[in-house]
């Protein structure tokens, strides 16, 4: 028998960078949204004795699935060994943690959620069965945006990929950090307000180092605002910079977009 698992992805709406822990990890206040990512889980019992996780695409290093499979092992969750065939939409690098929502399907599947903060920084919200929250520390935090609307919107992802790891090393050395009651402040009055305000851009620290390295996501929000869009910004630290509004709209993308994701 084989089980057929719909993953999730997020977007950041807001992203603020408050500092670095000692142990090299960043504390961040962020507004998550959870969006459908296209991915999906195939999943039946493997015959080989040991879990065996594959791709469509190639992946770097080990997979985050697998990873989740050890954690729930380690917490003394009990089920057979499993044969997982990722169907991949989402390209990896986006900023969406598509590869998280991968994990967190599966873990929600398994009942296994109370291992999400030691399997990656999104998978909390991933299995909070929350569409929108404000997350903090290093994403363990989890806390539901009330009177939050959850808008329409589109994610661009370019051909172009930020390295996360050099993107919080150039916000090291450039910022002292950001307060978090302004943060939140922030993000209140940005969810809070009823869709169909024009925002504008919205906060995300991880914006100058991207515009210094890739000026053309000033095409893309122009090309957002052109078409009436309520709000745009970047989604983590890239690629994928998105647009929200309070009814679908279509857009028109330069070829340097590769894929264009609806929600």
């Amino acid at each position: 028998m084989r089980i057929i698992l719909p993953t999730f992805a997020k977007i950041n709406l807001t992203l603020r960078v408050i500092n670095k822990r000692p142990n090299g990890y960043h504390n961040i206040v962020s507004t998550f949204l959870k969006i459908p990512s296209g991915d999906v889980l195939y999943v039946s019992e493997s015959t080989a004795g040991i879990d065996i996780v594959n791709a469509s695409v190639s992946i770097k290093g080990e997979n985050i699935v697998l990873k989740a499979l050890r954690a729930a092992r380690e917490e003394g969750f009990k089920f057979p060994y499993l044969n997982v065939m990722i169907h991949k939409s989402i390209p990896a690098g986006s900023g969406l943690g598509a590869g998280s929502g991968n994990a967190a399907a599966l873990l929600i599947w398994l009942g296994a959620q109370k291992v999400a903060a030691k399997v990656g920084a999104d998978v909390p919200f991933l299995c909070s069965g929350l569409d929108m929250a404000v997350v903090s520390g290093i994403g363990e935090n989890v806390e539901p945006a009330k009177g939050a609307s959850i808008p329409h919107g589109v994610v661009a992802i370019p051909d172009w990929q930020m390295d996360t790891k050099s993107a919080y090393e150039e916000i090291d050395e450039t910022s002292s950090g950001f307060d978090t009651l302004l943060a939140r402040t922030e993000m209140r009055d940005m969810y809070s307000a009823n869709v169909g305000k024009k925002v504008g851009l919205l906060p995300n620290d991880f914006l100058k180092v991207l515009l210094k390295k890739y000026p053309k996501y000033n095409e893309l929000f122009s090309i957002f605002e052109q078409a009436g869009a309520d709000a745009w910004g970047v989604t983590g630290s890239g690629s994928g910079a998105f647009a929200i509004m309070n009814a679908p709209k279509f857009f028109k993308f330069p070829s340097y977009v590769k894929n264009v994701l609806y929600f």
